[in-house]
């Protein structure tokens, strides 16, 4: 019965054995590893690589002992060489009348007048077939500008002197086509303007455009108006009546300026006046 048992108990130990050897064994061999591994030493890390940088552009090395370029030499100025002359402004442009073509054949009428402080201009002054004169293209002078055949002369080519000759402005031009007018007979028609709280008048004023001598109409302008002086003086009673009329006198162009302002340009002298009433 020992026997027995001591059989079982050695076939008990042996199974036991058997069971927990290769356990043991393995976690043996787990704290085996673990340990060397513990001992082992530790590789170090693989170093991260730097990004590379970003290469500038290659700048040549300037030599030490490499002179400057030097700066491009500005071109000599020649000592005998002629200075370009300075710039004269423009003088300020006048007015003038329209640009005319004279032709050989124009009259010379005019041109030789002294008018003041007034320059003539020469203008295109043609003789037609029937007598007249054609005034730069526009104007229509009737007549030979005697006392028998006065020029007849329209109030248009009196005032186009106005586009020329404004001393305030220094223009200082009138054109031939009136100028030939001084000294001559004409004969023109117009309005007429008396003076007032007189017994007999010996000076009217004939105009372009119908004015009273104060509120009514238009008042004149040194070139839409004619001074005259009447060889026979208008009786008291009558002078009222003529509103309109035709006047024959001897013409006379006499800037008269005050301050430099045109006051006064024509006259007519020794005139008699034609009217309907």
């Amino acid at each position: 019965m020992k026997i027995f048992w001591s059989v079982f108990l050695l076939v008990v130990l042996a199974g036991f054995a058997a069971f927990f050897w290769p356990v043991s064994n393995g976690v043996g061999n787990d704290m085996d590893d673990f340990a060397k591994s513990a001992t082992a030493p530790t590789a170090a890390p693989a170093p991260i690589a730097a990004p590379a940088p970003t290469s500038a552009p290659s700048v040549a090395p300037i030599a030490s002992n490499a002179a400057p370029a030097p700066a491009p030499a500005a071109a000599p100025i020649a000592s005998n060489a002629i200075p370009a002359p300075k710039a004269t402004p423009a003088p300020a442009a006048k007015a003038s009348s329209p640009s005319v073509v004279i032709s050989p054949d124009s009259l010379k009428d005019g041109l030789d007048r002294k008018l003041g402080n007034a320059t003539i201009v020469a203008g295109n002054l043609l003789k037609q077939a029937d007598g007249s004169i054609l005034a730069d293209n526009k104007y229509v002078i009737s007549g030979e500008g005697t006392v028998e055949k006065p020029y007849r002369v329209t109030w248009d080519c009196l005032t186009s002197a106005s586009q020329t000759y404004i001393p305030r402005l220094q223009q200082n031009n009138i054109p031939q086509r009136v100028a030939m007018l001084d000294g001559k007979w004409i004969r023109i028609e117009g309005y007429l303007a008396f003076p007032l709280m007189l017994q007999e008048s010996s000076e009217i004023l004939a105009m372009l455009n119908q004015w009273d001598g104060c509120c009514i109409g238009v008042p004149p302008t040194p070139y839409d108006a004619i001074e005259v002086k009447l060889a026979i003086p208008v009786k008291p009673g009558r002078r009222h009546t003529y509103n309109f009329g035709t006047i024959t006198g001897k013409f006379k162009v006499d800037p008269y300026l005050v301050e430099n302002w045109l006051v006064g340009l024509y006259q007519l002298e020794t005139a008699s006046l034609q009217t309907d009433m």
